[in-house]
């Protein structure tokens, strides 16, 4: 096996492109949109994501980047778990809602929400439902990524992925095609 060197992250000296100019790169490209949820002392949040990101299947991890500024990173980091749900097609509303847009006070008011084990909250009828115990997480400039180990999973194969792509909602119709 070929060792290597673990090179801890920086900050870079000299960004060559503007936020804005990363922002518009990445819309050209299609995410999973997904929930990220933790819940610590009663308190329960949640958020809709497109940064997250299988990292090994043995053993099973995950990895999702959230905001440094945001109150989930202190519930996760004080829990140590946090639970995602892809969502499906038809779940567009719920996504707006945990971004942020709209006046819900309680945005687990929408959806068909239960309770994993480990106390984080399960969206009913997501396309993949996973429930995380932290690992690591790591400073990345703005944003802290988790790792989570996978305890628990659920899906719904007859769900169709909901994907962010364009800076609006799509999906994929399910034809296959062959690239040559």
């Amino acid at each position: 096996m070929i060792s290597h060197t673990h090179i801890p992250l920086k900050g870079t000296v000299s960004p060559t492109i503007s936020p804005r100019e990363f922002k518009d790169a990445m819309a050209g490209l299609a995410f999973t949109v997904a929930l990220a949820t933790a819940s610590h002392a009663g308190e329960r949040v949640g958020r809709t994501i497109t940064s997250f990101m299988p990292l090994s299947a043995e053993p099973p991890l995950l990895m999702i980047s959230i905001d440094a500024s945001s109150r989930m990173v202190d519930l996760i980091a004080a829990s140590r778990r946090f639970s995602i749900a892809a969502l499906a097609r038809g779940q567009e509303e719920i996504a707006d809602v945990f971004a942020g847009k709209g006046n819900l006070p309680d945005r687990f008011s929408l959806g068909d929400w239960d309770v994993w084990p480990s106390g984080n909250p399960k969206l009913a009828k997501a396309l993949l439902s996973l429930d995380c115990e932290l690992v690591g997480s790591i400073d990345a400039a703005d944003h802290i990524l988790f790792v989570g180990a996978i305890i628990e999973a659920t899906s719904d194969p007859l769900r169709k992925a909901l994907l962010w792509s364009e800076r609006d909602y799509t999906g994929t119709d399910g034809r296959s095609s062959v690239i040559a």
